[in-house]
């Protein structure tokens, strides 16, 4: 996982190119970084935006969980787990928005990446979960 320019965080398992998968195809024509993502157990895929200004009080927002190792030195950078995909708690077929909230999930070092799947999960886990004020945007491409 790394950050583009905006500070929005994306997955190394995200592409710029043209995706075919057993349920999903998207000719990416215009080369956005898309990649694969969690809601309830099921794959689904997503476009992040980058980082957004809103107030989180007037706008609706959803979900993203985003498991780490812990904070990185003192200037609070993330120790992101290597390979974990992102958790949604939703997707467009629910009651949906493209806004979503980074919650960090603080995991042990011998998690095992892509065990946890859902927010279920999370809950269910006891690992400890806290939310920045940081919005981002995404889109599932159709």
């Amino acid at each position: 996982m790394a950050s583009d320019s905006t500070g929005g965080l994306h997955y190394s398992h995200d592409v710029t190119e043209e995706i075919r998968d057993t349920d999903f195809t998207f000719t990416n024509p215009h080369n956005r970084r898309v990649g694969p993502r969690r809601v309830r157990g099921e794959r689904v895929f997503a476009m992040p935006q980058g980082v957004i200004h809103i107030d989180p009080e007037k706008q609706e927002w959803a979900k993203e969980f985003v498991l780490i190792y812990g904070m990185d030195g003192a200037d609070g950078n993330l120790e992101r787990v290597p390979d974990q995909w992102g958790i949604y708690d939703t997707k467009p077929d629910d009651d949906y928005s493209p806004v979503w909230r980074y919650h960090y999930v603080t995991v042990p070092r011998d998690y095992e990446p892509n065990t946890i799947r859902s927010e279920d999960d999370i809950l269910s886990s006891g690992y400890s979960v806290r939310h920045l004020h940081q919005l981002t945007g995404a889109i599932r491409p159709a």
